[in-house]
Parts: C-alpha cells; structure tokens; sequence
C-alpha cells in the first residue's frame, strides 16, 4: 500500500471543508427562512365581550403579520352556513329571536386583517336585553341552548401559509398543510 502524498491529503480536507461550508449553508438558509415566515405570523383569534348593556363578538389578528381572509363559514346544527357572523344573525338567529339594535361589521373572502387590528363582528351597546340574546347565541351563556354556532375562519399569512380558526372548535389557530 502506498503512502498518501500531501497534495492527497490537502485535496481530502478541502472536500471535507467544502462539505462542512455545504451544511451550514443550508443550515442557515433553513433558518433564516424560518425566521422569515415567523415575522409575519398572522394568529386570528375569536372572543366574546359581556358586560350587563352591551355584548361584543370580536375577531382579534394578535399576529405580527397580516391576515388574509379565505374563507368564513358558520357551522349550526349539522348545516354549513357559507356566512360570516352578522350574515348568519341576519339570516338564522333573527327569525328565531328578534333582536334589534345591534351592529356589525361584515368579513369575507380577500379581507385583510392587519397584525393589531380588532375587528368587531357583531356588537349590542346599551340594551342589556339584546346583549343577553347575543351572548347566549354565541358564547353559549344560555344553558337551555343545546347548541351553538361554530364560527370557523380560513385566513393565510403574506407567504401564502394557511391557518384555520374556530370559535367552539379549537379556539386555536391550526396550521393547515
């Protein structure tokens, strides 16, 4: 067996080298795309505001990015209602209980939410006996109801990412593949 030359072994460390640099490139690029995705996170979250004269349904971005609504649907009693919160009291809840006196804020499709933005879906101000009706509609603060609407939002991050949000689900946002 021959002895190895040192041109041999520069030539062997240097592809190691190379292979060592190779790694923590991609390392680093693996990271920094990470980090990348992670500083516009956009995390949707859905709460319900009581107080005795007022109620509030509020869709809240706690993210650091934008979200992009893609798709906003009501679940009720085993039926899919391709609405947001104020089209489904619009259309479900008031011909079953008459409320009056309340405002909203429509969302749908394409709808951007900015990270910090608080957007109130529905709300009762001052009518203690609305804001009652609301609240037992969605927070399920009336025990004689045996259901409640599940409110679920689809929304996407600026790179395309997709999350899905619902009130009475999860109540977490989960990250959809």
């Amino acid at each position: 067996m021959k002895e190895w030359s040192s041109d041999r072994w520069v030539g062997v460390l240097a592809i190691l080298a190379s292979l060592g640099t190779l790694f923590v490139i991609v390392y680093q690029t693996n990271l920094y795309r990470k980090q990348q995705y992670a500083s516009v996170l956009p995390y949707l979250e859905v709460w319900n505001s009581r107080n005795d004269d007022s109620y509030r349904l509020i869709l809240i971005n706690n993210g650091i990015g934008p979200a992009f609504i893609e798709e906003v649907k009501v679940i009720y009693q085993d039926s899919i209602y391709a609405l947001d919160p104020a089209e489904f009291a619009q259309e479900v809840i008031m011909p079953i209980d008459s409320i009056t006196r309340w405002g909203y804020s429509n969302i749908s499709k394409g709808r951007l939410v900015p990270a910090g933005t608080q957007i109130e879906l529905i709300q009762v101000t001052k009518d203690s006996i609305n804001a009652s009706k609301m609240w037992s509609w969605f927070s399920g603060g009336d025990p004689n109801r045996k259901e409640i609407p599940e409110i679920e939002f689809v929304y996407g991050s600026v790179y395309g990412e997709k999350w899905m949000v619902q009130k009475y689900g999860t109540d977490i946002p989960k990250k959809l593949e």
